[in-house]
């Protein structure tokens, strides 16, 4: 190998082709800088990201996985030996260890969402082997409202699994903490993170998720239907409320302005929990005659969907307070800006999405259902004449949030670390 290539060592809770493309991505722009990837990782049975080639050397990790289905037995000793023992930590620390005994490792990069086994191995590694050590943390505990991050019911006792829910976070927090004192570095996702993070690293750094240049490419497509799409996850309605679409839409449908042949509102949804909550709320609202969902799609169809699209929806919900979502701006936000599509966001956050979007230029961010109507209307009108939308975006506001200019934020900061 050449002697001018490094060797990272990248510990996450998960690797495509499962989810989270973050790591995914890093992966595939690292050697054009002169670094070489070395991942140890979670596995997960689902194949979203298969244009993410892993690199030569990643270890999968099934603690309990049997095809697309954990064993239930061997969930049970991992939740509860990892809650108690940190059996995860330990089981990646000893792949780790493997890796670094046979490779010359120059850092440690740990990228976790609030499951933080990796940044406490990845902290304990560092010191052992005197190693630099960078945290990147995706998601954090303080984000959601009503330990939404822990969704499993247990026994289906709400008392029980907030009980247990409560102690989980506690711990995840405590561990977290703990650990980031020992980063050279830390970094994530939005401004509401870094502020956050700060109190427990004064090194805390921003790196926005992205989108894939080579992917995410806007064209002009005539449609005979006008589209409203939504792609990824609604884990609840205290994350993500698309009750004031659904508010509008049957505000328009008894208006006689829409009728279900021409308007179309698609959810491309990852999982049933997802699909029952937009099913539910389509019923209460008198309005499933016009929403289709279907189920997760690979990455690299994505696209084309979109370019299909008249508006591409982003759910949230305000957040302005202590049990309000705070921070959150996943991949799929960077996505429909690179698409030149109208942005539509319900419910305003108030914060980091509606602020990006006005930069951006990509759309709107909707606090009532008026302002819904008015903006869907807008964009029908547009649609009527020309059989497609666009929206004027920022282009080169929105170039920045790359993922291959993701990955040379990162660079800097490795390289910082290795010439000290």
């Amino acid at each position: 190998m050449d002697r001018e290539i490094k060797n990272i060592l990248i510990l996450c809770d998960v690797f495509p082709p499962a989810f989270a493309p973050r790591m995914g991505y890093l992966c595939k722009y690292l050697p054009d800088y002169k670094w070489n990837p070395i991942v140890i990782t979670e596995y997960f049975p689902q194949n979203i990201y298969q244009n993410l080639v892993p690199p030569n050397d990643v270890t999968y990790i099934n603690y309990y996985w049997k095809g697309n289905k954990p064993n239930r037995l061997k969930y049970a000793f991992v939740f509860l030996t990892n809650l108690f023992f940190d059996y995860k930590t330990w089981v990646v620390k000893k792949k780790a260890r493997v890796q670094i005994k046979k490779n010359n490792i120059s850092l440690i990069l740990a990228c976790s969402s609030c499951r933080t086994f990796t940044i406490a191995a990845a902290s304990q590694l560092s010191r052992q082997y005197k190693i630099p050590f960078v945290a990147d943390l995706r998601d954090i505990v303080e984000q959601f409202p009503q330990n939404e991050h822990i969704s499993k019911s247990i026994l289906g006792l709400k008392m029980v699994n907030d009980f247990i829910s409560s102690i989980v976070s506690k711990k995840i927090i405590r561990q977290r903490n703990k650990s980031l004192q020992n980063a050279e570095v830390v970094t994530s996702v939005s401004p509401w993170h870094v502020e956050t993070l700060s109190a427990y690293n004064k090194n805390v750094k921003l790196i926005y998720n992205g989108f894939d240049a080579d992917l995410f490419i806007p064209k002009t497509v005539v449609n005979k239907q006008f589209v409203i799409t939504y792609a990824g996850r609604i884990e609840s309605q205290a994350l993500k409320d698309p009750g004031l679409l659904f508010e509008a839409v049957r505000y328009l449908h008894e208006e006689k302005r829409i009728d279900p042949k021409r308007f179309r509102i698609y959810f491309y949804l990852v999982d049933k929990i997802s699909e029952k909550i937009v099913c539910t709320l389509a019923e209460k609202y008198s309005i499933s005659l016009y929403v289709e969902c279907f189920k997760n799609i690979q990455n690299t169809e994505i696209p084309e969907i979109l370019n299909n699209s008249s508006i591409l929806l982003l759910l949230a919900n305000k957040s302005s307070e202590i049990g309000t979502p705070r921070g959150i701006m996943g991949t799929k936000t960077f996505e429909y800006l690179a698409m030149q599509k109208p942005v539509l966001c319900v419910r305003n956050d108030e914060a980091c999405i509606e602020e990006m979007i006005n930069d951006a230029k990509a759309g709107f961010s909707a606090n009532t259902m008026e302002e819904v109507v008015c903006f869907i209307q807008e964009k029908q009108a547009e649609w009527e004449q020309t059989g497609y939308t666009h929206q004027s975006v920022n282009k080169d506001f929105v170039q920045q949030f790359s993922r291959r200019n993701q990955t040379e934020r990162f660079v800097e900061i490795f390289n910082s670390l290795i010439e000290q």
